[in-house]
């Protein structure tokens, strides 16, 4: 019998762990974004990898925009924040 080596296409496999503290961080942003009284992220997704947060959605002005962001980086073991909201109603 032959043995071969594993081999990985791509990234390596993600495992639980590492997804359950994911999920953690996508929570605890989503909940100060609620929790904040200056924006209505009531349209924002939040998502989690590897340290970093995507929000994408929509929000009322540019003010919030850049207020979403800095909510997210507040929360601890957030090391980056890739922004791609938009505002309601304009063009995207």
């Amino acid at each position: 019998m032959v043995q071969k080596d594993r081999r990985f296409f791509g990234e390596a496999p993600e495992f639980l762990s590492e997804r359950a503290a994911a999920a953690e961080m996508e929570h605890q942003v989503a909940s100060a974004l609620a929790n904040d009284g200056t924006v209505d992220a009531s349209d924002v997704t939040v998502t989690a990898d590897h340290g970093g947060i995507t929000l994408a959605g929509t929000v009322a002005s540019t003010q919030e925009i850049a207020r979403c962001s800095q909510i997210a980086l507040e929360i601890g073991g957030v090391r980056h924040v890739r922004n791609i909201i938009g505002i309601w109603g304009s063009k995207m």
